[in-house]
């Protein structure tokens, strides 16, 4: 009579761990469902975002390529922007008379080279249908309305990786459809570029392998950061030996610092009447977001003209006495390079920089880079940073015609 207790707690536990073996895996399943699915929502919010920062930009009278560098930035920082995960059109039309089509219409792909998963499934009547159905809400007469929008694609990475398992990949790519009535407003085509204070010579080439040629890759005890750095190999679609001015995206370079007005680069700073051109301003102007429009704590004013406060093509920079050796500018550096972070840099020529007293460099364009790497100290050709090109950005800081 004593034992009875006892066995029936032991028939207890054993059927408790019964319940947690058939329990647990659907357990499992279902976190990883919240995960999987929580991902997919933010990363919607996020692309649907974008879809309508870039709507917006052209309905204010942007051109396709400003629509698409708009629609980009906004999400550089949260989602990786290859070409092989995004695929973008640009929508323009005017609603015909009868409100039920279009009396003209083009829907233009920018950007990816139609490799996310929904490509396959784009169907430019249903989204004709779409753009209809969205702009007669609460108003079934649109005619004459003249729209442009954006439609974006974009494969999710899965963080479990179940997008490996086909009946699961279409819900790994998600889409956005945003479309603005044009306001008839031209967008101000000389409004200033926010960037950051390098200022890069459009002469340099990409670098070729590692151990040939005049500007090798560096080796892996070459860099000063980060301490498991990027092979050559891994950049697969670089190639080597092309000068700035014909770069595509992925070509890598390894831009130089000299003393100011030689090398491929040069650090800046963004005024000189109320800073110093020391390292202490240059770590705070490599702080995300940049601080080249915080006119006039830091931001730029043109040289001669502190009522010129944007930064365009044609205007000029000072150089600055900061270097990538200070510790300040080093922690920078290596949150850029850690969080991939994309960058709008200077690009200038020969011809136009590094001259006069103070080494003043004009502005011949605006690119896009993205940090690898960089050494701090000379030898093996250093200061140096690697970067890889991304693109030209003509989206801001053009002037007008």
């Amino acid at each position: 009579m004593t034992a009875q207790p006892t066995s029936i707690h032991k028939r207890q536990f054993g059927q408790s761990l019964v319940e947690v073996a058939l329990f647990l895996p659907i357990l499992v399943i279902l976190i990883a469902g919240v995960v999987e699915v929580s991902q997919l929502v933010i990363t919607q919010n996020r692309v649907s975002n974008a879809a309508r920062v870039a709507a917006r930009y052209g309905a204010n009278g942007g051109e396709d390529e400003g629509i698409l560098n708009t629609g980009l930035n906004s999400i550089t920082q949260t989602l990786v922007i290859t070409d092989t995960d995004w695929d973008i059109w640009v929508i323009r039309g005017t609603i015909n008379d009868s409100s039920d089509g279009f009396s003209d219409w083009e829907f233009s792909h920018v950007y990816g080279i139609s490799n996310t998963v929904l490509f396959s499934d784009v169907n430019e009547t249903s989204i004709q249908d779409e753009v209809l159905d969205e702009l007669k809400t609460g108003n079934p007469n649109v005619a004459g309305l003249r729209i442009v929008g954006s439609y974006m694609l974009h494969d999710v990475d899965s963080i479990l990786g179940l997008d490996a398992f086909p009946p699961l990949a279409k819900a790994s790519s998600v889409r956005a459809l945003n479309v603005m009535r044009v306001t008839g407003v031209d967008l101000d085509t000389t409004a200033g570029c926010d960037a950051f204070p390098i200022a890069v010579n459009e002469e340099i080439r990409s670098v070729t392998p590692p151990g040939t040629g005049a500007n090798p890759y560096p080796e892996a005890n070459e860099f000063t950061y980060p301490n498991t750095p990027p092979t050559y190999n891994q950049f697969t679609n670089h190639v080597s030996d092309i000068p700035l001015t014909d770069a595509q995206e992925g070509y890598i370079y390894k831009i130089r610092q000299g003393a100011p007005g030689t090398g491929n680069f040069s650090w800046l700073v963004w005024n000189i009447l109320y800073v110093s051109a020391n390292a202490n301003t240059l770590a705070d102007s490599l702080t995300w977001p940049g601080d080249s429009s915080n006119y006039p704590t830091y931001g730029y004013y043109e040289p001669g003209d502190p009522n010129d406060t944007t930064l365009n093509i044609d205007d000029w920079v000072a150089s600055s006495t900061g270097a990538i050796s200070a510790n300040a500018v080093q922690t920078q550096m290596e949150e850029h390079v850690s969080r991939e972070r994309t960058l709008r840099l200077i690009v200038w020529d020969t011809t136009n920089g590094g001259t006069g007293v103070n080494l003043w460099y004009q502005v011949k364009r605006f690119a896009i880079f993205r940090f690898h790497g960089y050494r701090s100290n000379a030898g093996q050709g250093g200061p140096w940073i690697l970067a890889e090109f991304i693109r030209w950005d003509d989206s801001c800081g053009q002037l007008a015609p």
